[in-house]
C-alpha cells in the first residue's frame, strides 16, 4: 500500500519545522515570555508598564532572487514588547522596546543565514521522566530512583536501613519518609497502599525513620526550609482532601506522557490525568524494593521510550531567559539618560541593533545548525532526516550505538554515519509520524482479513513493546519440527515463532528511509554494501541526460512529490512558456506567471535548473505539475541512468574495482552534468590611497584574451570563456608618495610625462574552471556596505560542463561503485551476437566476496526489461509474500522469454543469465560465458578535476621530520604504503630512494643536498634516516648488538 497517498505530510521533515516554527510563535513564545517579562518593575524616580498581550512580531522581506555565499542576507523575525514608561513628574511616554531577532525559516523547512540555506539536525535527548538503577557503594547495595525534569534531578536512595531523596541541584538531602509525612502521608497510608505493608523491611525502615524525628527537632529551621523546597516541586498537599492544590508549579509526575510512562512501570492503566501524588510516591518506594531484593530487573535507560525529540524552538527557547534578563537589566541601567537625551533619542539607543541579541552568531557556531546538503533532491531531503544521538560524538559506549527492539520502526535500521560516528548519527525511516516531539510508526494490523485504506494506526514506541511484530509473512514449512505454519515475530527483544492473528506487520517504509527503499532488491544484499549503496545516491549529481531505471522501487514518485517543483495554484490554459517563464490564464481571465528559479547554484555549486513540462494550448488543473527540476524525469525521481554492464576483464584494467567504460558514453554525453561557479569582483575607492576602475584598453593582454569584453571592460553574456581568458579588465590608481611626487615634477618639467603608479588586477579565470558565462549581475553598493569603501559589485556567473574522465567515480544503486581506470573505444570492445558492446565492464570478484545478489538480479531483470520493452515494478519483499522461490522462479521465466518468443538466442540455456563474446581486435569467440546485462548506474560528485593537487616540499613534522599530511595543513610530498606500489608497478627505483631519504626523514642528507645546490660541495652517498636509526635502537632495546659497517 503506498501511504503517501493518505499522508503526503509524513514525508519528514519540512513540514514537521514549518509546523514546530508556527507552534512556536503561537503558543511556546508567548508562554515563555509571560512567565519571563514581569507586569511592571519599579525604579528611582517612576516605574515602567510591560503590555506582554500586544506584543509584536515584525520581519524583513527580502528578495531570494540571487544570492551568494558572501551575501549580507539574513531574514528575520523580530520581538517588540509595548512598553510604558512613568516617571515622577508626569512625564509619560509609550515605546515598542525590541527584545530580540531570530532566523526566518522558508517553506522549505531551511533557515537562511549569511544568504545561504542551513537546515537544523534534531537531536534525540532523554526525556524527562523517572528511571531505576542500582549501584554499589562502600560495600553495600543501592537501589536509585532518578527523576529529571525542567533541568532538575532529584535520586531517592535505598539502602538496607534508610530512605534518602536528595536535590542534586541545590544541593540538599533529607530523609524521604519524613518527607512523605511532611505532604500528609501517614505511616498508616503508606502500609496501607503499599504491596509490602505487611512485610518486615518496611516495618523496620518505618522504626528506624522515627531517629530522623530527633535531628529535626535539633535542626527544625534548616530542616523546614528542605522541605518547603522539595514540597515546591512536587506540589502542596492539601491535608483535607490529599490532593494537589497548585497545579501552576513544575511537577514530573502530573504530565499526560510521564504519567503514562510511570504506570506502565508500576502496572496499572491510566484513566485521568489528574492522578493523586501519594500513590506515585508509595509505588516509587515499592519498585525500589522490588530492585533490592531483585524482584524486578532495570529497564534500559536508553530504551527509546525515555527519549524525546530537541527541535530548533526548544534551542530558542533554552536561551531566552538569559536574553530576555540582558535586555531588562539594559533597559533598567539606561533609563537615568531620558535626563540628556529626548524621548526619539532615547528610543533609538535603546533599539540600538548593537545592542539587540541576534541568533544569527550562534546559528553560524552550532555544529547542529549545517548547510543544506544540495546535491540532488534525495540529499537534501536526507539531510533533513538526519538525527544525532547524543552530544558527545566519538564515544565509545556500545550500547547507545545499538539497535534496540524499541527502535523498530523509529529509527533507519541501515543508514547511519560511516567512521567514528557509526550508530550515534541516525535517520528517520520512511514512514514516520511526529507529533508532539515524539515519532508514531504507521502500521497494519493483522487481526482483520480486510486492511481498509483508509483505516491506519500509529504506535508509539511504548505500546509497540506489549505488540507482537512482524517483520516479514514469511512462513515455516511444514516438517516433523512444526506441525503447523508459524510464523517469525519480534516481542520484547526476542524472536518467537506464533500462530497467533493478533500481530501488526511493518513493511521496508517503516524500516528503512528514503535512500534504502530506492535499491531493489535490498534483502538480498549485505547491509553494509546498501548502506554505501545509499549514501553513493546522496552523493549523485544530476546529469543532463537521465533516464529512468527499468527496475524501479514505489520511492522514486513519492521522491518527487517532495521535491519543489511548480505546480498550478489554478485551473487554466497555457498561454506562453519559456525556459524562465510559464504564463497561465484562468477561468475568470486573470493571467498567472510562474517564474523558473534557473540558473542558481546549489551549496555544492551544482547548477539547480528547471525544466517546463507543459505547452501552449494545454489545459491545466490544479495542483497539476508545470516544470520539474532536472533530475526528474515523467515526474520520477531519476538520477543516473541504464547502462550495459559486462562481469569480466579487460586488459587488467578492471583491478580493485576499477571499470572500463565505452568511449561512445562520452560521446553522446551520457554521463556529463553542469556546475556553475561564481566570480565576484569589488571595486573600491579610498581618497588618500586608491581608488579602481574597469577597463578594456590594458594593453597587457592580447587581442585574443580580450576578445568577449565589452567597452566597459566586463564579459559579455552567453560567450564561451577559455583558460586564462579575461573576465573583467580592472586597474587599481595608488596616490603617489613624496619620493615618487618629486621625482613626478622632475619628469614632467623634463619631458611633459605625469608619473602614475598603477597596479594591474583584472580577473582571469582559472586553470580547468572554462565554460559558458550565463549572467551578469551589476549592484551598486547600499549604504550599509559603503564603509568598507566599495562603490561597486560584479557578480560572473559561469556554466561548465564536465564529462567522464579517468578518474571520475561511478556508482550502482548496490553500493558497487568504482573509479575509472580506461576509456576504450567501441570497436576493441568484446561484443555479443547482436553487436551489442558493454557500456562498463567491472571485475566480477566483487560480487561474490561483498555477497551483493541484489546486484545480480537487477542486472539480469534489467536486461531482459530492455528486449521487451517494459519496466518492472519491484517490491523489496516479493518473496516472503508469494514464496521462497518467487523471485527466482520470475527471473527464469523471464530469460526463457527471450530465447522462445523474441529469437534472442544469444542466451545459454543450460547456464541461465550468462552470455557468450566475441574478441573486438580478433573477431575470435571468447571462451566460457559471461554475465551481461542492464544495470542502473549514477555519477558521484567525487570528480579528478577537484581531487587533484600538485604538491611541493612542504613543512616537515618537528617529532619525525617527515612531511606533513592533510592538503588543509599544506602537507608536501608525502608517500604512503599505496602510493609506494603506484611507482614500483612503474619501476621508479630512483625517485622512490629520493622519496624515502632526501624528501622524507634523511636531516644530514637534506642538509648536504642543500650545500650542494648552492655552494658546490661533494655530495654523501650514505647517510643513514632516522626512521632506520630508530629501527636500530629498537632492536638493541630488545637486547640484538647491531653494528653497521660501512664499505667504501
Amino acid at each position: 500500500m503506498l501511504i503517501y497517498t493518505l499522508l503526503p505530510f509524513s514525508i519528514k521533515n519540512t513540514e514537521t519545522l514549518i509546523y514546530n516554527y508556527i507552534k512556536f510563535f503561537k503558543l511556546l513564545l508567548l508562554n515563555k515570555l509571560f512567565i519571563l517579562i514581569p507586569n511592571s518593575i519599579k525604579f528611582n524616580k517612576g516605574f515602567i508598564n510591560f503590555y506582554i498581550k500586544k506584543i509584536k512580531f515584525n520581519t524583513n522581506n527580502i528578495d531570494l532572487k540571487y544570492i551568494s555565499y558572501k551575501s549580507f542576507l539574513n531574514p528575520f523575525y523580530q520581538i517588540s514588547l509595548p512598553v510604558k514608561i512613568n516617571i515622577l513628574n508626569n512625564n509619560k511616554f509609550n515605546f515598542n522596546f525590541k527584545l530580540f531577532k531570530f532566523p526566518k525559516i522558508d517553506l522549505e523547512g531551511n533557515i537562511i543565514c549569511n544568504g545561504l540555506k542551513k537546515i537544523f539536525i534534531s537531536k534525540i535527548k532523554r526525556d524527562s521522566g523517572l528511571y531505576f538503577s542500582k549501584l554499589k557503594q562502600k560495600n553495600s547495595k543501592i537501589s536509585r530512583a532518578s527523576i529529571i525534569f525542567n533541568n532538575n534531578l532529584f535520586i531517592i536512595d535505598l539502602n538496607y536501613k534508610n530512605i534518602i531523596i536528595s536535590d542534586l541541584v541545590n544541593k540538599i538531602e533529607i530523609n524521604f519518609i519524613i518527607f512523605l509525612h511532611y505532604l500528609g502521608i501517614t505511616n498508616f497510608d503508606i502500609i496501607k497502599y503499599s504491596k509490602y505493608g505487611t512485610s518486615i523491611f518496611l516495618k523496620n525502615l518505618l522504626k528506624f525513620n522515627l531517629k530522623e524525628y530527633k535531628l529535626f527537632k535539633y535542626q527544625h529551621f534548616n530542616y523546614l526550609h528542605k522541605l518547603k523546597l522539595f514540597s515546591f516541586y512536587f506540589g502542596k498537599i492539601s491535608y483535607n482532601y490529599n490532593f494537589i492544590s497548585n497545579l501552576e508549579t513544575n511537577k514530573i509526575l502530573i504530565t499526560f506522557k510521564n504519567k503514562w510512562n510511570l504506570d506502565n512501570k508500576f502496572g496499572f492503566q491510566i484513566k485521568n490525568i489528574f492522578i493523586y501524588l501519594y500513590k506515585d510516591l508509595i509505588n516509587i518506594l515499592d519498585y525500589l524494593i522490588d530492585l533490592k531484593f531483585n524482584k524486578k530487573s532495570i529497564v534500559d535507560i536508553d530504551n527509546f521510550t525515555n527519549k524525546t525529540i530537541e527541535t530548533l524552538p526548544d534551542l530558542i527557547l533554552n536561551q531566552l531567559s538569559i536574553i530576555i534578563e540582558k535586555r531588562l537589566v539594559f533597559l533598567i541601567t539606561n533609563i537615568n539618560k531620558l535626563n540628556r537625551y529626548s524621548n526619539i533619542q532615547f528610543i533609538n539607543f535603546i533599539n540600538n541593533k548593537k545592542f539587540i541579541f541576534n541568533f544569527k552568531e550562534q546559528f553560524n557556531i552550532n555544529p547542529l545548525i549545517q548547510y543544506s546538503d544540495q546535491i540532488n533532491s534525495l540529499s537534501e531531503i536526507m539531510h533533513k532526516f538526519k538525527w544525532i544521538k547524543s552530544n558527545k560524538l566519538h564515544i565509545q559506549d556500545i550500547n547507545l550505538r545499538d539497535i534496540k527492539s524499541s527502535e523498530i520502526g523509529k529509527l533507519c535500521l541501515i543508514n547511519t554515519s560511516e567512521g567514528l560516528n557509526s550508530g550515534l548519527i541516525v535517520y528517520l525511516p520512511q514512514n514516520s509520524l511526529i507529533i508532539n516531539n515524539e515519532i508514531l510508526t504507521p502500521f497494519n494490523s493483522q487481526n482483520n482479513k480486510k486492511i481498509k485504506l483508509l483505516n491506519f494506526k500509529s504506535i508509539s514506541s511504548l505500546n509497540q513493546e506489549k505488540k507482537k511484530i512482524i517483520l516479514t509473512k514469511n512462513l515455516i514449512r511444514k516438517n516433523k519440527y512444526f506441525s503447523t505454519l508459524n510464523t517469525i515475530i519480534l516481542y520484547k527483544n526476542y524472536l518467537e515463532k506464533s500462530n497467533n492473528s493478533n500481530l501488526i506487520l511493518f513493511s521496508e517504509k517503516e524500516l528503512f528511509s528514503f535512500a534504502e527503499n530506492l535499491i531493489p532488491f535490498i534483502f538480498h544484499n549485505d547491509p553494509t554494501r546498501s548502506l554505501m549503496g545509499a549514501k553513493m545516491q546522496m552523493q549523485s549529481l544530476p546529469l543532463i541526460y537521465n533516464q529512468k531505471a527499468l527496475i524501479s522501487t514505489e520511492t522514486e514518485q513519492i521522491l518527487s512529490r517532495k521535491n519543489n517543483n511548480i505546480y498550478s495554484l489554478q485551473e487554466g490554459i497555457i498561454v506562453f512558456v519559456s525556459s524562465y517563464k510559464i504564463i497561465v490564464r484562468d477561468l475568470l481571465n486573470r493571467e498567472i506567471s510562474y517564474y523558473l528559479p534557473n540558473y542558481k547554484f546549489s551549496n555544492q555549486k551544482t547548477l539547480i535548473n528547471y525544466i517546463p513540462i507543459v505547452w501552449v494550448g494545454e489545459r491545466v488543473n490544479l495542483g497539476q505539475l508545470l516544470a520539474n527540476s532536472q533530475e526528474l524525469k515523467d515526474n520520477e525521481f531519476s538520477i543516473g541512468t541504464n547502462c550495459f554492464v559486462m562481469y569480466g576483464s579487460y586488459k587488467g584494467y578492471e583491478f580493485e574495482d576499477a571499470l572500463i567504460i565505452n568511449k561512445q558514453l562520452i560521446e553522446n554525453n551520457i554521463f556529463s552534468s553542469l556546475h556553475m561557479d561564481c566570480y565576484e569582483i569589488s571595486l573600491g575607492y579610498n581618497l588618500k590611497n586608491f581608488s579602481e576602475i574597469i577597463t578594456s584598453k590594458i594593453p597587457k593582454y592580447n587581442k585574443f584574451i580580450k576578445r568577449n569584453l565589452d567597452t566597459f571592460g566586463i564579459i559579455k553574456e552567453s560567450s564561451k570563456v577559455l583558460d586564462k581568458d579575461l573576465l573583467c579588465g580592472k586597474i587599481k590608481f595608488y596616490n603617489l608618495t613624496l619620493k615618487q611626487e618629486s621625482l613626478g615634477y622632475f619628469l614632467f618639467n623634463l619631458f611633459g610625462y605625469k608619473i602614475r603608479h598603477i597596479k594591474d588586477t583584472s580577473i582571469l579565470i582559472s586553470l580547468g574552471n572554462y565554460g559558458r558565462v550565463a549572467k551578469i549581475e551589476i549592484n551598486s553598493i547600499p549604504q550599509t556596505i559603503k564603509n568598507l569603501n566599495l562603490y561597486l559589485k560584479l557578480k560572473i556567473f559561469i556554466i561548465k560542463q564536465r564529462i567522464l574522465e579517468i578518474g571520475d567515480k561511478l556508482c550502482g544503486r548496490h553500493g558497487n561503485k568504482g573509479v575509472i581506470s580506461h576509456i576504450a573505444n567501441s570497436i576493441d570492445l568484446p561484443y555479443t551476437k547482436d553487436s551489442i558492446s558493454p557500456d562498463i565492464i567491472t571485475t566480477s570478484l566483487g560480487v561474490p566476496s561483498r555477497m551483493n545478489v541484489g546486484q545480480l538480479y537487477e542486472t539480469l531483470f534489467g536486461l531482459s526489461c530492455n528486449y521487451l520493452d517494459k519496466r518492472l515494478l519491484i517490491k523489496n519483499n516479493l518473496n516472503t509474500k508469494l514464496g521462497s522461490n518467487y523471485l527466482k522462479s520470475l527471473l527464469y521465466f523471464y530469460l526463457k522469454e527471450l530465447n522462445f518468443y523474441k529469437g534472442i538466442s544469444s542466451f545459454n540455456s543450460y547456464n541461465f543469465g550468462k552470455t557468450n563474446f566475441f574478441d573486438g581486435k580478433t573477431g575470435k569467440k571468447i571462451k566460457g560465458s559471461i554475465l551481461f546485462g542492464i544495470s542502473f548506474y549514477t555519477k558521484l560528485i567525487h570528480m579528478v578535476k577537484d581531487k587533484i593537487h600538485y604538491r611541493t616540499i612542504g613543512p616537515y613534522s618537528i617529532v619525525t621530520q617527515q612531511p606533513i599530511k592533510s592538503r588543509s595543513k599544506q602537507g608536501g610530498q608525502r608517500f604512503g604504503e599505496m602510493e609506494v606500489w603506484a611507482l614500483e608497478a612503474f619501476g621508479a627505483a630512483y625517485n622512490l630512494k629520493e622519496l624515502f631519504t632526501l624528501k622524507s626523514d634523511n636531516i644530514k642528507g637534506r642538509l648536504n643536498l642543500q650545500e650542494y645546490l648552492l655552494y658546490n660541495f661533494s655530495i654523501k652517498n650514505v647517510i643513514l634516516s632516522e626512521s632506520f636509526n630508530l629501527i636500530i635502537k629498537e632492536l638493541k632495546s630488545l637486547a640484538l648488538n647491531i653494528e653497521a659497517l660501512i664499505l667504501i
